[in-house]
């Protein structure tokens, strides 16, 4: 069985790559319209666009993963410390609901990543 924290992570982690996918093709056709009009594209711009879909592909298998394998917990903080970040270039460049996307990355690495009372209580 699931502990509730783990399965909320999970279910989070599953909303954030289906709505990052979503995003990133918002932030596509954005891009192409900036284009398309002579403006200019910054290149943290363009790092987020590469960056965006691999991220959201990872956390899906971390998810998967989080109850299966040792790895996905480190994969899953690691995922979420850089989609935060990506989120804050978002931010800094305009894209300022992606802040939502920062607070769900603090959400499931608090989640996940056991508090030290909790580890004490268990004990």
């Amino acid at each position: 069985m699931v502990g509730w924290r783990v399965g909320t992570a999970r279910g989070v982690m599953v909303t954030q790559a289906v709505a990052s996918a979503g995003i990133w093709v918002v932030q596509v056709l954005t891009v192409l319209e900036r284009l398309d009009h002579g403006q200019d594209v910054p290149g943290a711009v363009w790092l987020v666009l590469v960056v965006n879909p691999v991220i959201a592909v990872l956390v899906a298998v971390a998810a998967a993963m989080l109850t299966r394998q040792q790895w996905a917990k480190p994969l899953a903080v690691g995922l979420e410390v850089i989609g935060a970040l990506c989120a804050l270039i978002s931010v800094l460049t305009g894209y300022y609901q992606a802040v939502i996307a920062i607070l769900l990355a603090f959400v499931v690495i608090a989640l996940i990543v056991p508090s030290r009372l909790q580890s004490e209580h268990v004990r």
